[in-house]
């Protein structure tokens, strides 16, 4: 778990991304797929369409901007996956959803769920929002989300600090649920079922209560017995939307989001020593010593009995938006977070070739988050020295109580195979208050230099007061451990984009970061009393309208450096690592050679390596050796087709690339590359109801998808052929 003490060629085609939909207007903020009301507000209603027109880089980019700029006005790489997309490729997770797009990938454990790899960089170093608001460093507070309940994802690359303060290097991955809308009543429903017990359901409406006045709600469980035995998980999230909008010139949004979740029980298959393996040997892992994963070992579970991985949170808001003039727009959102978490395991499994036995540890940890805070922010539209100008200028605050208590009773041995489930034993731990106090000044300008040329930029500057307390088993005061700091970091960004008459539009920017040294404050202690790191990235690129509009394209090339940095080279190791250097390009296109037929392809390559960096635990110089999990090259290739007469039949295939990566910072530990393959059929069965089939893994690939340092005794599989078929209604 990341929180265990500070726990921190080939180029293939693959799953792809975006999907057929009809968009909205230019500078439009509204998910892709549906309606809007004449206030602008998305009507949460999927339409499927191969027909559509391509507009995807006309649409709104509210993750990358406060200033309603379209993903074409906007100097940096915004990509994003709508509802309609997530839905007909069966997505039901964020990170599947997230994984088809350019250059990311995900794995981890039940105790830090949603790992994103991303430009070069892992864990908390990629921001994870919901609806835009930052809950704390993703390893330990973000959960799985139902994609039944969201609008869209979207995911802005590079350093996000000006908008979101510490924490935001790789990204910014923002979850964007579902809202109520002044335009339609809707209702809509799926229900599916498939291998492995893994069934999905979900309910939601928009009802119009009155002039001015909508109500929204969807509600949704995901759950899946897994293909490891005792590995069940599932999922219930609740969103709730009510919009009041008396005129024109104001409105008011209150919004709930209620998620409850019991993550797999799957730390991990352990490696074992290629003699133990024999002809069994899984060849997915390739290390020094022989070392390899047993492929009679996929499905056993060496978690005890009586674990436990629960999570539950509420999260209320209240926005309002006020335009006392044309030129003027006041936004005011606050928000509450209540999260409870226990996870109760054994979670790491090494396997001994004296005794051809594992050895598994015990390892629990409970977190109790409560989370204030508000954004208030003023824009306006008005000249500047005779040019058009957007300006905005905010204040952001937030609040913090997180009380993490964990321990580490002693562990056991059991046999590779039908091992005993035992029990976890007495919960004895430490106590870890951490408190923290955030204001910051944020601000953003939007310059038309000329018709064509518009220069942005943006600036932010945070007082940052972060309390630790530490409490023995006994319950005593730690003064060693415990500490105080005030941490005043400020960032930066300045882009510019040109749009020519052919629909061109590169661009240029450079923007800064700054981050715990470990990436992750709440895990910070006395020992890593240091400053932030720096991060700077300059990214260039372009982005255009192909072949008369069937076409979009959109081409990036980055460089990051990262300078002054923690990283975790062991259980319980930290070291110093002067830098970290991410270079790489990324492509995304979506074409349609014919009006029902639509491909979606993206390409990305990743250069990362440590610059001065010796691993204490071992000894060996990792100056120059590439992070954990960061595959050299990964692609995503789709293809839709509808156009079989008049059969009401859309069929589509994607091809998901994954090269290979290291399992360690001593890069000694390959993780295979992999490809795999995914098909759905939709068939309408009239205008409002869709019966859709889905294979995913079709080649039932046998395949690592994730290593970690904290883990190093163990692999993270990824899951054999699956198929489902399920309704989906829309009225």
């Amino acid at each position: 778990m990341k929180w265990k003490h500070i726990r921190l060629k080939r180029l293939a085609w693959s799953s792809l991304a975006a999907a057929s939909v009809a968009l909205p207007a230019h500078g439009a903020q509204a998910a892709p797929e549906a309606p809007a009301d004449t206030d602008g507000t998305p009507v949460a209603r999927v339409v499927v369409s191969a027909a559509a027109p391509l507009e995807a880089l006309d649409r709104g980019a509210p993750t990358a901007s406060r200033l309603d700029l379209s993903v074409r006005e906007t100097p940096a790489t915004v990509d994003v996956i709508t509802a309609e997309t997530m839905e007909i490729r069966g997505y039901q997770s964020v990170e599947q959803a997230v994984d088809s797009l350019p250059g990311v990938s995900s794995g981890g454990a039940p105790g830090s769920p949603s790992q994103f790899s991303m430009r070069g960089f892992t864990g908390d170093q990629v921001t994870v929002l919901r609806d835009g608001i930052y809950l704390g460093p993703a390893d330990m507070t973000y959960r799985p989300q139902n994609t039944f309940n969201l609008a869209s994802v979207e995911v802005l690359k590079g350093p996000g600090s000006v908008l979101y303060g510490q924490g935001a290097i790789a990204g910014t991955v923002n979850v964007i649920s579902k809202k109520a809308s002044l335009g339609a009543n809707s209702l809509d429903g799926v229900a599916s079922y498939g291998r492995f017990n893994s069934s999905q359901m979900g309910v939601g409406a928009n009802k119009v209560l009155a002039p001015g006045l909508a109500l929204r709600a969807d509600v949704s469980r995901t759950a899946s017995s897994g293909f490891v035995d005792r590995a069940h998980a599932d999922s219930t999230n609740a969103t709730l939307s009510l919009l009041w909008k008396p005129n024109a010139r104001f409105d008011l949004a209150l919004g709930l989001d209620y998620l409850t979740d019991h993550p797999s029980s799957y730390y991990g298959t352990p490696l074992v020593s290629a003699a133990f393996a024999g002809p069994y040997a899984s060849g997915v892992v390739a290390t020094p010593d022989g070392s390899t994963i047993d492929r009679r070992l996929r499905d056993v579970n060496y978690n005890v009995g009586d674990y436990r991985i629960e999570s539950t949170q509420y999260l209320p808001r209240i926005g309002l938006h006020w335009r006392p003039s044309d030129g003027i727009t006041i936004s005011n959102d606050a928000y509450y977070l209540y999260a409870d978490r226990k996870w109760k395991n054994a979670e790491t499994y090494a396997f001994d070739p004296g005794t051809n036995r594992v050895d598994r540890d015990r390892f629990f940890v409970f977190h109790e988050q409560h989370l204030a805070g508000d954004q208030l922010s003023a824009t306006f539209a008005q000249p500047l020295a005779g040019l058009a100008n957007r300006f905005v200028i905010g204040l952001d605050y937030s609040k913090l109580d997180f009380v993490r208590t964990r321990g580490f009773p002693d562990g056991d041995s059991v046999a590779p195979f039908q091992p005993a489930a035992g029990v976890f034993g007495p919960l004895v731990g430490r106590r870890s208050p951490t408190r923290w106090h955030d204001r910051a000044v944020f601000l953003e300008d939007a310059l038309d230099l000329t018709d064509r040329l518009k220069l942005v930029g943006g600036a932010r500057a945070e007082r940052f007061d972060l309390v630790r307390e530490n409490y023995g088993p006994d319950g005593s005061y730690q003064a060693a451990t415990s500490f105080e700091r005030t941490f005043r970091p400020k960032n930066w960004r300045l882009g510019l984009v040109y749009q020519d008459v052919h629909g061109w539009a590169p661009y240029i920017q450079y923007s800064t970061g700054q981050d715990p040294v470990g990436s992750n404050i709440l895990l910070v202690n006395a020992g890593q009393n240091f400053d932030l790191s720096r991060s700077r990235q300059v990214e260039a690129g372009v982005k255009t309208d192909l072949d008369g509009r069937r076409g979009e394209l959109t081409l990036a090339v980055y460089d990051i450096e990262r300078r002054n940095l923690l990283t975790q080279t062991s259980a319980d190791v930290v070291d110093t690592a002067g830098m970290q250097k991410s270079r790489g390009l990324e492509l995304t296109l979506g074409y349609k050679p014919l009006p029902a037929w639509k491909v979606d392809a993206n390409l990305a390559y990743t250069d990362a390596s440590y610059r001065n960096f010796i691993d204490t635990s071992n000894g060996v110089d990792a100056s120059g050796n590439r992070p954990a999990n960061v595959p050299r090259w990964s692609a995503n290739l789709w293809n839709r087709y509808s156009g079989f007469g008049g059969i009401p039949l859309e069929v589509g295939a994607g091809l998901r690339y994954v090269g290979e990566r290291y399992g360690n910072t001593a890069n000694t530990m390959v993780l295979k590359s992999y490809t795999l393959i995914d098909l759905y059929a939709n068939y309408r069965l009239g205008s409002k109801l869709s019966l859709i089939a889905r294979v995913n893994n079709a080649a039932n690939r046998f395949y690592a998808q994730w290593a970690d340092v904290n883990y190093p005794t163990q692999i993270q599989l990824g899951a054999p052929i699956g198929y489902e078929l399920g309704l989906v209604a829309h009225f």
